[in-house]
Formats: structure tokens, sequence, C-alpha cells
């Protein structure tokens, strides 16, 4: 009989065995009380309520005359339940048949007992009781961005947030249901989806903003699947596809003179989009991007790594400052003038003095919009307009 099917019958049973907290809890509170299941040989069982004969447990995993009930605790005193006992399924859930005539005399169980949560109707054992929802997908392999839901016996389920807490004796039923699809970009090797202002049809003006404060001071790149690139008018619209890549390179780009440097922030969103960057604390915190492109077609340096040093103040101190590899063909073709030598992350960098938020044509710096993942935008920008 189908899972849903089996669990609305049950539910209609209404005399409650017994006084377990949880299901005093939901009596006294008038509220929907939780589904709970049982593993039983390894096969989901939908239970009726929390506490539970265990002649009914039987009856459901349809075992057959001669055999008992033992609850799973991994270990050689594993309990043997007699039928008439009432099982709190809050204190162990998974559950096994042994041949009544080889059950021997058994010692005080010391163990915990193996714990079953379900999530749409697959099972996996932990013997941790106190989850969260942020580890209940990571027991059943979903993503952050899946919804997932303690399935009650009503239609006001619970939702349950990556921190909400997910205890095992509150019910160990969930199912999930997953976020519509949204259309997703990606620029300067960044994320950006309908919820940041990703149509089907953009113009360049548009996909520019996204990561720029001065779009119409940009030119936009639309990257090809099969190499190279195409320009993108800032007044020409085009259609959106998911997952359709741009470069948004600023038109300005000039050296200055050196000052203090400041560097912080989550490098999530740049790996989110394939950026490889590194952070490095010894002999300082530093950042390392990895393979930051040149133009296509550049005679001297298909891509570089930029070393960023991240200063004690970020983020009231602003990023400033970009180290390139000695040596790079970059040096002197690049803004900025080089400067001294520093060693990290296993070889020598050079520093240069280029200044994108204090005359090198990004807005002042703002600590509250900039960052890590903003200041990769300058280091593309940078590095596409050296010269030839």
């Amino acid at each position: 009989m189908p899972w849903k099917l089996l669990a609305n019958i049950m539910k209609n049973e209404h005399l409650i065995e017994g006084h377990g907290s949880s299901v005093a809890e939901h009596a006294q509170n008038c509220s929907p009380a939780p589904k709970w299941a049982a593993l039983v040989d390894d096969q989901p069982i939908p239970m009726p309520r929390q506490l539970v004969k265990v002649a009914v447990i039987k009856a459901q995993a349809e075992i057959p005359p001669g055999f008992v009930l033992v609850r799973d605790y991994d270990s050689p005193d594993d309990v043997v339940l007699g039928d008439e006992e009432t099982v709190d399924l809050a204190k162990g859930n998974v559950i096994y048949r042994l041949a009544a005539c080889d059950v021997k005399p058994r010692g005080h169980c010391n163990t915990p007992p193996k714990l079953a949560f379900f999530v749409d109707d697959r099972a996996e054992l932990t013997i941790r009781a106190h989850q969260t929802g942020k580890t209940i997908r990571e027991l059943f392999g979903f993503n952050d961005d899946v919804n997932l839901y303690r399935d009650y016996e009503s239609q006001n389920d619970e939702p349950i947030g990556l921190e909400d807490a997910a205890p095992f004796d509150k019910g160990p039923v969930f199912y999930t249901r997953r976020q519509r699809t949204q259309l997703k970009i990606i620029v300067n090797n960044k994320p950006f989806t309908e919820a940041e202002g990703v149509k089907h049809k953009m113009t360049g003006l548009q996909i520019a903003a996204l990561v720029s404060e001065t779009p119409r001071n940009t030119e936009v790149f639309k990257l090809l699947k099969g190499g190279g690139q195409e320009a993108v008018p800032l007044d020409k619209e085009i259609c959106i596809e998911d997952c359709d890549q741009f470069r948004v390179i600023r038109n300005n780009v000039a050296g200055g003179l050196i000052e203090p440097t400041r560097l912080e922030r989550e490098l999530d969103k740049l790996k989110q989009g394939g950026c490889r960057v590194d952070f490095i604390q010894q002999p300082f915190p530093a950042v390392v991007y990895r393979d930051v492109p040149t133009r296509p077609g550049y005679a001297h340096i298909a891509m570089t790594d930029v070393l960023v040093i991240v200063p004690g103040g970020y983020p009231g101190q602003p990023l400033d400052g970009a180290h390139l590899p000695e040596g790079s063909p970059l040096l002197g073709r690049v803004a900025g003038a080089p400067q001294g030598i520093v060693v990290a992350d296993g070889r020598r960098w050079q520093l240069i003095s280029y200044h994108p938020h204090n005359g090198g044509g990004a807005p002042p710096w703002n600590k509250d919009k900039h960052g890590l993942h903003t200041y990769f935008d300058e280091i593309l920008c940078w590095i596409h307009r050296a010269n030839g």
C-alpha cells in the first residue's frame, strides 16, 4: 500500500497509548501531531503515533508468527520487545525481526539507539537526535536551497530553515519541495538570478549595472561557448539564456599613489561563479585570484594570478593595490608603476601602484557595498586594459 494512503488511514486511529512528552505537548496545545514512522527490517513503515504497541508495528510490517521485534542499538544486548509492550518511537525507531527460538538472555544495553529520519519516504540512520535543517539536508545529500518541511497530521506542515532545530523527538518524517529554478547568469565570475534583476531580455547597460555603479562607463562582452567573446552594446537588448557568462570592463583604468591596503569578504559568490580564488594567512593575510584572463588574442600572456593583500582594518580600509608574479610580461603594460617585492604562496610577487577606488576610475570605496567580490571586477578591468 502506498506510504501516503497507509499514513492517512492510520492517522484516523484516535487511541493514544501512554503519555510521551511530544504526544502530551501536541494534545495540550491542540496542535497537529507530527507523523511518525519506524524502519522495520530496513523498510519504512508509517506509524499512527509516537507511542504505539509492538503488536501494531508487527501487523503493519507484516511480521509472521514465530518472530519477535528487537529495537536496534547496534549491540549484542539489543532490546527485545514484547507484543503487548508500548514503544516510544522517540527512543529509537529502528527495529528488526528475530526468530523467537533464537532469543537468548541479554544484559542491559548501554549504547544509544539507532534513529531513522525519513525524507521523501527515504530513510537515513544516525544516533544523533539533535539535528538542524542544515544537518538533515546534509544527511540526505540535499543542497541548501531545497525547501524542507516536517510532515504533520494536517495541511499546516512546518518549514525547516537551515539554522532551525530539527530534533528527532519532534517527529522524524520530512519531505522536500525544490525552489522554482531561476534564470541565472554569470557576470565577472559572480552568479546573478532573477531576484537580482536578471530577465530573459536585457541590455548591455542592465548587465553592467549588476556589477558596476557606473554602468555607462563600461564595455560589456558575452563569453562564447566555443571560446572568445562578443561585444554587447549598452543600448542593445539581447536574449538571455540560463548560465550565459559576461565580462564587464570599466573604460578608465589608472594607476595612483601607494596607500594603505584593505581586504576582506566572503569568497562564496566568486567561487559559485567558477572563479578560482584562495585566501592565505602567512606571511600576511592575502587573497590570490587564480587564472585572471587577459583579453582574447593578447599576445603576451593568456591569464595571470593576482595577489591582493588584506589590510588589518578591512573593511574599514579599502582594498587597494595588486601584486603580479615577479617577471610577469604584464609589468609595465598594466596601469600603475612597479613597486616592491613580497614573498607569499611559494613565490615572489611585485606590487603595482594600482588604486581603483582612489583615482583609478572606480567609485569611492563603500564598505557596505564593496569587498573582495567587487574588487575582482576591478582586477578584471585592469588586466583587460593592459597595453599591447
